[in-house]
């Protein structure tokens, strides 16, 4: 079954630049209104929400939290259901690296490891579980999609930390598809290498090693990593998979 997605509402976390954006953009031209959450950067978020409601003719708010924080996490769900009177969809976007190369076993320091898993695995677990209160209720429950990586299943990467904070996301999209169900459905999204800020922290040679690596001989498409998450937004039967869109880099 599809759902269609008008006038529906999307929590998108770190919604309001580069992969994050892109899938709000999506959002809003399938009728969607949008909360954009930012832990730092207000500007883009700002920018973004009134890009999206003055094209697509919805509402889009922004809300500040850092949803490494139980608290935070929280508050920033409740605030959408205040603003929007519902929550149908969680984007669990933000995510946070220390680039640093996996041979340097000095080169992390405990501060980092802490802060990429506070990020990139405790945070989507405290989102998840405050908006599957408010889904649970919902008639037609809700649908959450992390942004994982292919990196969890590799042995490349950023970093030691990251790679290992999203393979642990991923077994969590799998174990709040069951914990959840059936009232919400969970799922995630691993892209390739993506020509956003962060991926331009690569350098030159490093981007043209991973595209050439692709078997599309190509950096991923944002535009279609984004589609993927509308795709799983429509599709009432898909629940506890995880999406590779990598232009073939896991191949």
């Amino acid at each position: 079954m599809s759902i269609d997605l008008k006038n529906k509402v999307a929590l998108i976390t770190g919604g309001g630049t580069g992969l994050g954006k892109e899938i709000a953009r999506l959002f809003a031209k399938e009728g969607m209104h949008l909360a954009i959450n930012y832990s730092l950067s207000r500007a883009d978020a700002e920018s973004t929400a009134h890009e999206l409601s003055t094209q697509y003719n919805i509402t889009a708010h922004v809300i500040q939290a850092d949803v490494s924080v139980a608290s935070e996490a929280e508050r920033v769900v409740d605030e959408t259901v205040r603003l929007l009177g519902q929550i149908d969809v969680l984007v669990n976007n933000a995510g946070t690296t220390t680039f640093c190369e996996f041979e340097d076993l000095e080169g992390l320091q405990d501060e980092d490891w802490d802060r990429i898993l506070a990020v990139n695995t405790k945070a989507p677990f405290f989102t998840s579980r405050a908006a599957g209160r408010h889904m649970k209720k919902q008639s037609g429950g809700g649908c959450i999609i992390n942004t994982t990586s292919i990196a969890a299943s590799r042995t490349t990467g950023s970093s030691l930390a990251y790679c290992t904070s999203k393979a642990a996301m991923s077994h969590l999209t799998r174990c709040l598809a069951k914990a959840m169900a059936p009232e919400v459905r969970v799922n995630g999204v691993a892209p390739g290498f993506l020509r956003t800020r962060w991926g331009d922290k690569f350098s030159d040679e490093a981007a043209r090693r991973m595209a050439d690596a692709a078997v599309l001989k190509t950096a991923t498409s944002t535009e279609e990593c984004a589609a993927a998450y509308v795709y799983i937004a429509k599709n009432a039967s898909v629940t506890g998979q995880i999406v590779a869109v990598d232009a073939g880099l896991s191949v």
